[in-house]
């Protein structure tokens, strides 16, 4: 079976579709004798032709009245429909009568039906019996009722036929193909669906199942790794042209403070630091903690708390809700990191932010940044996670402008670093809600 699991799509098919001709012939094989046995309307046709012909010898060869009626007893009790009949009532239907010798094929005749006259005896069913009457001799003939047999004589051997030699094997055929084929197809597309997502694991695509799909996971392996190796060197390069770019900026720096003219100097000092600060937020942006930093536990609430602080010494009325201890596994850095950028982001357009903790489901933790400002519309919450994206595009860069990537940073640790989810709500009646929802994390 494992063998079979690794075969070739085509291979599979073509076993399942041998599997499936072995079963229908072993299952009519053994089947058969016992659907159409004395439940089928050949059988019952040729025990009534052979009794009715047994019972038209016996009445042959009687010599008396007497015997006769035995004979007709006989008959009766055989479940034979038979009474003797004088010829001088069948002055004008003669011609209708049949010798002995013709009895049993006339009575194949009557009973055997077609296709169609079989449906319709099963759907409409027979409303009266047919006669036969045979001329035994000169004097009397013997008038034998047909059987009127019930439509399940038709109806069951054929659907009990087509259960087991069709319908059975076909619903093992799909649960085989199901199992055989699909499921790994599934598995395959929920790991691409997961690789597609922005919060996707970097778990390679898991070489399992027909060749087929082993081969194409290999081959999106490799790209995989290409195209997480074009990112890496693009980020190498752009963190070194930062870094290098801060010795030039430092001579300008130097430069500009011994300028003359004050109202110049003052001009280039401003666009320097606009290009450090730019420079500060793409490295922050391109050096991720969250990648380098170590799962570890801590007490979520005492390093809420501490946030909310720092901030508040500086003059930003931030405020924290939630328990008193509520130990976590994280990644603290990165997660004060993507806080703080919630929280300065906040600050521009709100007056009061606060920081609520809650416990989640199954062992995680709820956080939520709430702030009273003016809040986004739908269109910009899609927006304003895209990286260098500015909601108010009147504001500079600078200082308290930014550069449109601290939500971004934000969601990326939450996300990627901690496998959480990262939404912004509406809060009534005004403002934004960042809600971060983190999973348990065993540690």
């Amino acid at each position: 079976m494992k063998n079979l699991r690794r075969a070739s799509i085509q291979k599979q098919i073509l076993v399942l579709a041998i599997f499936l001709v072995v079963l229908v012939s072993l299952v009519a094989t053994f089947t058969e004798p016992f659907i159409y046995g004395r439940h089928d309307r050949g059988f019952q046709n040729g025990l009534f032709a052979g009794r009715a012909e047994k019972v038209l010898e016996q009445f042959e060869r009687t010599k008396s009245v007497p015997e006769e009626n035995a004979v007709l007893a006989f008959a009766a009790s055989s479940g034979i429909s038979v009474k003797k009949q004088s010829l001088d009532l069948f002055n004008d239907g003669q011609e209708n009568m049949i010798s002995p010798t013709e009895l049993v094929a006339r009575v194949r005749i009557l009973l055997d039906d077609n296709v169609f006259a079989a449906f319709h005896r099963f759907i409409v069913g027979q409303t009266h019996p047919d006669f036969l009457v045979v001329k035994v001799n000169p004097q009397n003939a013997l008038i034998f009722e047909m059987p009127v047999f019930p439509p399940s004589l038709w109806f069951a051997p054929a659907f009990a036929s087509g259960l087991l030699k069709i319908v059975i094997p076909l619903l093992l055929l799909g649960y085989l193909s199901s199992w055989l084929i699909t499921k790994p197809l599934r598995r395959f597309a929920a790991a691409a669906q997961r690789a597609s997502m922005e919060e996707g694991s970097d778990e390679p695509f898991s070489a399992d199942g027909a060749s087929e799909i082993r081969s194409l996971a290999k081959s999106l392996n490799v790209m995989r790794n290409r195209i997480q190796s074009m990112v890496d060197y693009r980020t190498r390069v752009l963190s070194a042209v930062g870094h290098d770019l801060r010795t030039p900026l430092t001579r300008l720096r130097m430069r500009a403070e011994r300028s003359s003219e004050p109202e110049l100097r003052r001009l280039m000092l401003t666009d320097i630091e606009t290009l450090v600060f730019m420079i500060d937020e793409c490295l922050a942006y391109f050096n991720d903690p969250s990648v380098a930093e170590k799962d570890r536990k801590v007490d979520l609430s005492s390093l809420l708390q501490t946030i909310a602080t720092d901030f508040s010494d500086t003059g930003i009325n931030v405020i924290y809700s939630g328990p008193r201890r509520l130990a976590y596994v994280c990644k603290p850095q990165a997660l004060t990191r993507a806080l703080s950028n919630l929280i300065d982001n906040g600050s521009r357009y709100a007056t009061q932010i606060e920081i609520v903790l809650s416990h989640g489901e199954e062992g995680g933790v709820q956080i939520r940044v709430c702030d009273n400002g003016p809040g986004l519309t739908d269109e910009l919450k899609a927006k304003v996670l895209q990286p260098f994206f500015k909601a108010d595009e009147s504001r500079q860069i600078g200082v308290k402008g930014g550069l449109g990537l601290g939500l971004t940073i934000a969601q990326g640790i939450v996300i990627k670093g901690h496998k959480g989810r990262f939404t912004l709500l509406d809060r009534i009646p005004n403002g934004l809600i960042v809600a971060i929802d983190l999973p348990a994390v065993s540690g």
